[in-house]
């Protein structure tokens, strides 16, 4: 057994946000522990336990089953009598399905931090509920919760709107949904969405469910004037009581699709989108003296089958600007370039390079490798393919002394410990600068902004979420005292100045004790691992 390292970073303010398993803490600019929020177990389980079932059940009408005999070892005490659990249509399960009855992705666990650009809102996903948790952050490392709301189908990717007024939800099942920051006071009632129902300001009720969604209660044919017979009697409240179960049950299964919040259903994709961005580029059709209404808002979707789509912002989301197309394996990644040079676009995924777009006219500008320098971490020289699960952009690192702002990009490969540093050239190429070697696999990164002491001298810290790995590469990584039975692994924030020497990462110290988080080593890496997962396995695979 081991602890949940680190595993997703978001800044916000002056304050860091670390999600450890279902925990987030919170760090001040001096990397000193302020606080922390623990995810309410007990609501993950409402969320998931199924119905029970009454106790009272109906009466068999036929004679009993017949008894199994029983051998010496076997298991006769599962419900159906075969020595395995039943499956819903009774049959005996085998071990295959049997291994799939708690998959690893039920565990609490935060899929995806996000912030609004004023620092003043968290936002986190955890997949085990599907739910997107909203945070009120008072400045100072304290999370105060503001909703919980269950999406239809698992989120994947978040990003806010440019007034930071609405989240962007992007599912497994190919959807964007927009939710408001901040859920209006009174609830919307039993509802489905309409792609015509969103507006920039607020998202109107949806339409309501069909007379095909809504659960029929089935009556029997027989009434208690037409039947005489005490034994026809007690069939006919059997059945009865069967068809409300029956009903009931269906209305619990269609409870899950049809949230009773604000929200929309903006576009969907044939298949499972991967990431979400909002771009901004100028708009020829506006008149106005306003500049921000000088520029329209574009909602940029990527998915598993290699494919990124351009589509026009709220409330035209149903329009298709164009396609970002180049990509011969699935797009994980999708990075607006900062710095006034928003109309470049990043993407990385399962291909062997990162490529850089001008996202508007759907033109490919250049690519930069990734497996070339993949090759040149130690223990990976012989690797054959790489999976992106980070492509993060910044301007704020590193400054010139004339003012002038440096793009630097850092691409994180899942399983490779190692940091790729790139840098946005004014061409608009991507030129790989060095590789900052680890001592585990990196998770996630942020940028935490220092104080501004003139132009060129502002202090930032590079914070980096790590899997530690790999033993006796540094103190971060050291073991624990073993208990028996259980091997403890010393979860590890790392960061680094860009006031000191580039490529010196030192671990954070005095990181709260990560309180019965244990979890088995196999189940830990379906957790953290599964961006490789999204490559189509091909003939001779």
């Amino acid at each position: 057994m081991v602890a949940f390292p680190y595993h997703l970073v978001k800044a916000c303010g002056g304050i860091v946000f670390a999600a450890q398993g279902s925990d987030i803490h919170s760090f001040n600019s001096r990397l000193e522990h302020v606080s922390t929020w623990t995810y309410p177990h007990q609501h993950a389980a409402e969320a998931t336990r199924p119905a029970e079932e009454a106790q009272d059940s109906p009466a068999p009408e036929g004679p009993p089953a017949k008894r199994r005999r029983v051998e010496d070892g076997d298991d006769a005490t599962a419900p159906n009598g075969h020595g395995q659990q039943p499956s819903s249509n009774g049959q005996p399960r085998g071990s295959k399905a049997a291994q799939y009855d708690n998959p690893a992705n039920e565990r609490a666990f935060l899929q995806g931090l996000y912030a609004t650009a004023d620092g003043r809102h968290l936002i986190a996903i955890t997949g085990c509920d599907k739910t997107i948790w909203v945070f009120e952050h008072d400045g100072a490392g304290h999370l105060k919760e503001l909703s919980r709301r269950a999406m239809p189908k698992r989120p994947c990717a978040l990003t806010l709107t440019r007034d930071n007024r609405t989240i962007l939800s992007a599912d497994k099942f190919g959807d964007v949904y927009a939710l408001p920051l901040i859920p209006a006071a009174a609830p919307t009632p039993d509802s489905t969405s309409s792609p015509a129902a969103a507006t920039p300001a607020a998202l109107t009720p949806t339409i309501p469910l069909s007379r095909s969604e809504t659960p029929v209660i089935l009556r029997p044919e027989a009434n208690e004037l037409t039947v005489h017979t005490k034994r026809n009697l007690r069939a006919l409240e059997n059945q009865k009581i069967s068809l409300e179960r029956k009903a009931a049950r269906e209305a619990e299964q269609l409870e899950p699709s049809r949230p009773r919040f604000e929200h929309a259903l903006l576009l969907g994709h044939v298949s499972m989108l991967t990431a979400i961005a909002v771009g901004v580029a100028p708009s020829s059709s506006s008149s106005s003296s306003d500049p921000a209404a000088k520029t329209r808002e574009y909602i940029v979707t990527a998915d598993r089958d290699e494919h990124i789509r351009v589509s026009r912002g709220i409330p035209q989301a149903h329009v298709i600007e164009g396609f970002c197309l180049g990509h011969e394996d699935f797009v994980s990644r999708l990075c607006i370039a900062p710095g006034g040079r928003e109309e470049l676009l990043l993407s990385g995924g399962g291909d062997d390079d990162v490529l850089v777009w001008d996202w508007r006219g759907g033109r490919l500008l250049a690519r930069a490798p990734v497996l070339q320098h993949v090759k040149q971490v130690k223990g990976l020289e012989e690797a054959t393919k790489v999976a992106v699960t980070r492509v993060f952009a910044t301007s704020k690192w590193h400054v010139t002394t004339d003012g002038t702002e440096r793009t630097l990009v850092f691409i994180v490969a899942e399983r490779v410990p190692a940091l790729l540093v790139y840098e946005l050239w004014p061409d608009n190429t991507l030129q790989h600068r060095c590789n900052i070697p680890l001592p585990g696999n990196p998770l996630d990164l942020d940028v935490l902004e220092g104080e501004t002491s003139g132009p060129g001298n502002t202090s930032c810290r590079l914070v980096v979420a790590l899997d530690p790995t790999q033993k006796g590469s540094s103190s971060a990584t050291t073991e624990a005292e073993e208990e028996p039975g259980c091997r403890r692994r010393r979860a590890t924030l790392m960061f680094m100045d860009n006031a000191g020497d580039e490529g010196k990462l030192v671990p954070v110290e005095n990181l709260p004790a990560a309180g019965g988080a244990d979890i088995g080593e196999a189940e830990l890496h379906r957790l953290l691992y599964t961006t490789e997962a999204l490559r189509k396995l091909t003939d001779y695979e």
